[in-house]
């Protein structure tokens, strides 16, 4: 052992410096290939399908879509296998029926209280959705998606969230505080 470390004090400074690169590039490499040996197959729009059928016996797959419902709301996903994209989304209301403020709101929303889900226009629709790469999405991820896409839609007009959570530095905060005073207002009228 003591000629070992005499023969690397006796190497010059950059000869140890590739050897120790060497060792932990070997390491990350070997970590890495476990990694890929335990890692779940990628998803794909076969699967997809298959795990919405689990929440929807009764879906409907076409091609690359599958139609599903939630109680009475519409939910759609659509995958490109090629382009490695899948996209969750719910139709919530005509665009044509919004006023300029809760355009304005809707896009508030997008930035602290709809988390993964967003509000998006398209077909004069109005529409929550969830855009992901296709392959690294997860069974566990897909299930908030879906929780996400329905609850954005369910909440479109009012607390326009996806969950209960609100990402702090936009303007839903106040918003929901100014909500909670008014329904406080109508619950308990002062005379």
């Amino acid at each position: 052992m003591k000629f070992c470390f005499e023969f690397v004090r006796s190497m010059p400074r950059a000869v140890c410096v590739l050897l120790l690169a060497g060792l932990v590039s070997s390491s990350f490499v070997q970590a890495e290939e476990e990694a890929e040996r335990s890692a779940p197959a990628p998803m794909s729009g076969e699967r997809l399908a298959e795990l919405i059928g689990h929440l929807d016996p009764e879906a409907v797959v076409e091609s690359n879509s599958v139609q599903f419902s939630i109680g009475d709301r519409a939910h759609f996903a659509v995958w490109d296998s090629a382009a490695n994209r899948m996209r969750l989304m719910s139709p919530v209301a005509e665009i044509g029926m919004l006023s300029e403020a809760l355009m304005f709101r809707m896009l508030q929303a997008n930035y602290d209280s709809a988390l993964d889900a967003r509000y998006a226009t398209a077909q004069g629709l109005v529409w929550s959705v969830f855009i992901h790469p296709l392959s690294s999405l997860d069974e566990e991820f897909l299930g908030s998606a879906i929780r996400q896409v329905h609850i954005a839609a369910e909440t479109f007009g009012s607390t326009f969230s996806s969950g209960e959570l609100i990402y702090g530095g936009g303007d839903s905060q106040e918003q929901l505080d100014e909500l909670e005073k008014a329904l406080d207002r109508l619950l308990n009228p002062t005379t």
